[in-house]
C-alpha cells in the first residue's frame, strides 16, 4: 500500500492548491488561481493513483490467497485421488500442478501490475520537503496578500466617505440658486 507519509502530503498538495486557487479568487490573481487549481488537480491526481495502487495490491493479495486455497483445494484431491488409485493420483496431480500454476501464474500477474504502479516515482517532487516548506510560504503569502489587500480596501473606503460626504454638499450647495438663500 502507498505509504502514510505520500498519502498525506497528496493530501496536503490538494488543500495547498484549494487554499492558493481560493486567495486567487479573494485577490483577483489569475495566474494564482490558475496556480492552486493545478495543484489541486495534481492532489486529486496523486490521490487517485494511491487509491488505485492499494486497490492493485489488495487484488494481488488476494488472488495469492486464491492461489493458496486453490493449492490446498488441489492438494487434497491430490491426496484422495492417490488413495483411490495410483493412475488417478497421477492425472489429478498433474491436473493440480496444472490449475496450481494457472492461478499462479494470474498471482504473479497481478503482483506484477501492482508493481507497474510505481506512485513515488510519479510524485518525487510533491513528496520532497522543501515542495512542502514552499507550498506552506505559498500558503503563509497567499493569507498575508489576503489580508494586506482587505485592510487596504477598508482603509480606501474610510478615505473615501468624507471626500464622498464633501461633494455632496458642494452639488447641493451649488444646485441652489444665491436668491434661495
Amino acid at each position: 500500500m502507498s505509504d502514510f507519509i505520500d498519502k498525506a502530503q497528496h493530501k496536503a498538495d490538494e488543500l495547498a492548491g484549494d487554499a492558493k486557487e481560493r486567495v486567487g479568487n479573494a485577490t483577483g490573481d489569475d495566474e494564482l488561481r490558475g496556480s492552486g487549481a493545478a495543484q489541486k488537480a495534481k492532489g486529486n491526481a496523486h490521490q487517485l493513483a494511491d487509491t488505485v495502487s492499494d486497490g492493485a495490491e489488495e487484488l494481488g493479495d488476494k488472488a495469492s490467497e486464491v492461489a493458496d486455497e486453490a493449492a490446498d483445494v488441489v492438494s487434497d484431491v491430490a491426496d484422495s485421488a492417490t488413495k483411490a488409485a495410483s493412475s488417478l493420483a497421477d492425472s489429478a496431480a498433474s491436473t493440480a500442478a496444472d490449475a496450481k500454476a494457472s492461478v499462479t501464474d494470474l498471482a504473479d500477474n497481478a503482483a506484477s501490475t501492482v508493481r507497474e504502479v510505481d506512485v513515488d516515482s510519479v510524485v518525487d517532487t510533491a513528496t520532497s520537503p522543501r515542495t512542502v516548506a514552499v507550498v506552506a510560504a505559498v500558503i503563509g503569502a497567499g493569507t498575508i496578500a489576503f489580508v494586506i489587500a482587505r485592510r487596504n480596501r477598508r482603509q480606501r473606503q474610510l478615505k473615501a466617505a468624507p471626500t464622498r460626504a464633501v461633494r455632496a454638499l458642494a452639488r447641493s450647495i451649488e444646485s441652489k440658486s444665491l436668491f434661495d438663500r
